[in-house]
């Protein structure tokens, strides 16, 4: 397996993983998930994952070390955007 296919499913994998974080929380009315890269998931994958995020105007991350990070949205802004 090359390691640019490896890359990419651990970047699927890792994304489906917030997504899914991120629904349960908009689910419960909460604007915030605490999230985190685990052994498994490629360093370069959690970058550009939370890179994406900060890109977006109604999202804020927090980097907490290496493998922690709390991202908050405004929902409103994340409606209008939708």
């Amino acid at each position: 397996m090359s390691a640019q296919f490896k890359a990419a499913a651990s970047y699927q994998k890792l994304t489906k993983r917030i997504q899914q974080q991120i629904a349960r929380a908009r689910d419960r009315e909460q604007y915030s998930v605490t999230v985190y890269r685990f052994d498994d998931d490629s360093p370069e994958a959690w970058d550009r994952l939370l890179m994406e995020f900060e890109e977006l105007d109604y999202v804020s991350v927090f980097r907490v070390g290496v493998a922690e990070a709390k991202i908050t949205w405004n929902a409103a802004e994340a409606e209008a955007a939708s």
